[in-house]
């Protein structure tokens, strides 16, 4: 059965030194992306991000890190080529300081990670972000449960969003609550939802998924986290 792993790592605390590493690996169109950005929060979550990726697609296909190249393209995902025959299938997400990279040898994804914020009033961007039917469902949900459960859905769309945006479908967004349940699959897609480091995380596959490595990444080097990895 198709797995896929999802690799986490906190970009808040990123140091000077290590940045100045990390911005070595980008391309230059990467580096000019990098450089739009004002907010240093999202400079970190870009940077990090594109190194997650390099280092998820070099573990996946068995080669080094600095064998992957990566092209901007406007408006998509970025694309990644590698020596290897095959190329993983990977998605991309940010936080608050947050990054995620999830990838596959095997099918096509979409990640979305959120931070949970309890003060949010989810109900009133329920009905503003959601249709009937799942606006409806939030609003029956049990209150110490409701962020957690807004969180849930919002991600699962979000990452569905990117599942079919990668796989080129302009289709509309599927209705993810029916019979005032909450949908974890449909045609296409199949959706699995976490809590973790205060993070709802949200993985929609093409096919399902098993099983699902969640690593949070410490260290400060791509040598560092194969280490992890490979000790994990």
């Amino acid at each position: 059965m198709p797995s896929a792993v999802i690799l986490l790592h906190d970009a808040n605390h990123l140091a000077d030194d290590q940045r100045d590493r990390f911005l070595a690996c980008l391309s230059e169109a990467e580096l000019l992306r990098y450089r739009r950005f004002v907010r240093p929060v999202r400079q970190r979550e870009f940077l990090l991000g594109r190194i997650l990726l390099r280092f998820a697609a070099a573990h996946l296909a068995g080669a080094a890190f600095d064998a992957v190249q990566v092209t901007e393209r406007k408006s998509q995902a970025p694309l990644i080529r590698l020596p290897a025959a095959v190329a993983p299938h990977f998605s991309l997400s940010h936080s608050r300081g947050w990054v995620a990279c999830a990838a596959s040898i095997d099918t096509a994804l979409g990640l979305d990670i959120e931070m949970l914020d309890p003060g949010r009033n989810v109900d009133a961007i329920g009905r503003a972000a959601f249709s009937a039917a799942e606006s409806n469902w939030l609003s029956s949900r049990a209150a110490q449960d409701k962020v957690a459960d807004f969180y849930a859905l919002w991600s699962s769309k979000e990452a569905l969003f990117k599942l079919m945006s990668s796989q080129g479908s302009e289709a509309p967004l599927p209705e993810q609550v029916a019979a005032g349940m909450r949908l974890r699959s449909g045609p296409a897609w199949h959706a699995r939802t976490w809590v973790q480091h205060g993070l709802a995380i949200a993985l929609c596959s093409r096919d399902r998924l098993y099983p699902v490595r969640r690593i949070c990444l410490s260290g400060a080097t791509p040598a560092a986290w194969l280490q992890q990895l490979n000790g994990s």
